[in-house]
Protein backbone atom coordinates (compact mmCIF):
# COMPACT_ATOMS: atom_id res chain seq x y z
CA UNK A 1 0.00 0.00 0.00
CA UNK A 2 2.67 2.43 1.01
CA UNK A 3 4.32 1.62 -2.15
CA UNK A 4 1.55 2.69 -4.22
CA UNK A 5 0.99 5.48 -2.30
CA UNK A 6 5.08 6.80 -3.05
CA UNK A 7 3.92 5.50 -6.72
CA UNK A 8 1.15 8.21 -7.42
CA UNK A 9 2.42 10.89 -5.63
CA UNK A 10 4.56 12.51 -8.10
CA UNK A 11 1.52 12.05 -11.00
CA UNK A 12 -0.95 13.68 -8.47
CA UNK A 13 1.67 17.05 -8.18
CA UNK A 14 1.83 17.15 -11.54
CA UNK A 15 -1.58 17.31 -12.61
CA UNK A 16 -1.88 19.46 -9.40
CA UNK A 17 0.54 21.99 -10.66
CA UNK A 18 -1.02 21.95 -14.50
CA UNK A 19 -4.45 22.56 -12.92
CA UNK A 20 -2.85 25.62 -11.05
CA UNK A 21 -1.48 26.89 -14.68
CA UNK A 22 -4.56 27.21 -16.09
CA UNK A 23 -6.43 29.00 -13.58
CA UNK A 24 -6.39 32.92 -13.25
CA UNK A 25 -5.73 34.01 -9.72
CA UNK A 26 -9.17 35.10 -7.72
CA UNK A 27 -7.31 38.57 -7.28
CA UNK A 28 -7.56 39.15 -11.21
CA UNK A 29 -10.70 37.57 -11.93
CA UNK A 30 -12.19 39.78 -8.46
CA UNK A 31 -10.27 43.04 -9.64
CA UNK A 32 -11.58 42.47 -13.51
CA UNK A 33 -8.64 41.44 -15.14
CA UNK A 34 -8.10 38.71 -17.99
CA UNK A 35 -5.27 36.73 -19.54
CA UNK A 36 -4.08 38.01 -22.90
CA UNK A 37 -1.93 35.90 -24.47
CA UNK A 38 0.78 36.82 -27.34
CA UNK A 39 1.40 40.09 -26.26
CA UNK A 40 4.54 40.14 -23.68
CA UNK A 41 7.96 41.11 -24.31
CA UNK A 42 10.66 38.95 -23.26
CA UNK A 43 10.99 38.70 -19.64
CA UNK A 44 7.03 40.60 -18.91
CA UNK A 45 4.88 37.47 -18.99
CA UNK A 46 2.32 36.79 -16.69
CA UNK A 47 2.96 33.40 -15.63
CA UNK A 48 3.83 30.34 -16.71
CA UNK A 49 3.53 29.63 -20.56
CA UNK A 50 0.67 27.39 -22.30
CA UNK A 51 2.47 24.65 -23.43
CA UNK A 52 5.21 24.68 -20.20
CA UNK A 53 7.83 26.00 -22.02
CA UNK A 54 8.62 28.08 -18.61
CA UNK A 55 7.04 28.00 -15.34
CA UNK A 56 7.37 31.57 -13.91
CA UNK A 57 6.57 35.11 -14.43
CA UNK A 58 9.06 36.96 -16.04
CA UNK A 59 10.77 34.01 -17.15
CA UNK A 60 9.99 33.91 -21.65
CA UNK A 61 13.03 35.16 -23.57
CA UNK A 62 10.67 35.47 -26.58
CA UNK A 63 8.66 38.43 -27.54
CA UNK A 64 4.74 38.60 -28.43
CA UNK A 65 5.11 34.11 -27.85
CA UNK A 66 1.38 32.96 -28.03
CA UNK A 67 1.89 30.68 -25.08
CA UNK A 68 2.61 33.48 -22.91
CA UNK A 69 0.62 35.86 -21.08
CA UNK A 70 -0.06 39.16 -19.31
CA UNK A 71 -3.19 40.91 -17.22
CA UNK A 72 -4.92 43.00 -18.79
CA UNK A 73 -8.02 45.22 -17.55
CA UNK A 74 -10.83 42.32 -18.78
CA UNK A 75 -12.27 43.85 -22.52
CA UNK A 76 -9.01 45.02 -23.30
CA UNK A 77 -6.93 42.25 -24.71
CA UNK A 78 -8.19 41.97 -28.38
CA UNK A 79 -7.60 45.93 -28.14
CA UNK A 80 -4.51 45.28 -27.59
CA UNK A 81 -4.12 42.97 -30.28
CA UNK A 82 -4.01 39.94 -28.27
CA UNK A 83 -6.12 36.62 -27.64
CA UNK A 84 -8.02 35.60 -24.62
CA UNK A 85 -6.76 32.08 -25.77
CA UNK A 86 -3.03 30.42 -26.41
CA UNK A 87 -2.39 30.01 -29.88
CA UNK A 88 1.16 28.45 -31.32
CA UNK A 89 3.83 30.58 -32.03
CA UNK A 90 4.14 34.65 -32.69
CA UNK A 91 1.38 36.66 -32.92
CA UNK A 92 1.33 37.54 -36.13
CA UNK A 93 -0.70 40.89 -35.40
CA UNK A 94 2.75 42.42 -33.35
CA UNK A 95 6.08 43.18 -34.83
CA UNK A 96 8.51 42.28 -32.48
Amino acid sequence: MTQKTLTLLPIAGALAGALTLLAVPASAQQSGMEKCYGISKAGENGCAHAKGLHSCAGNTNLTYDGGDWKLVPAGTCEKQMGSLKPFEGANPKKKA
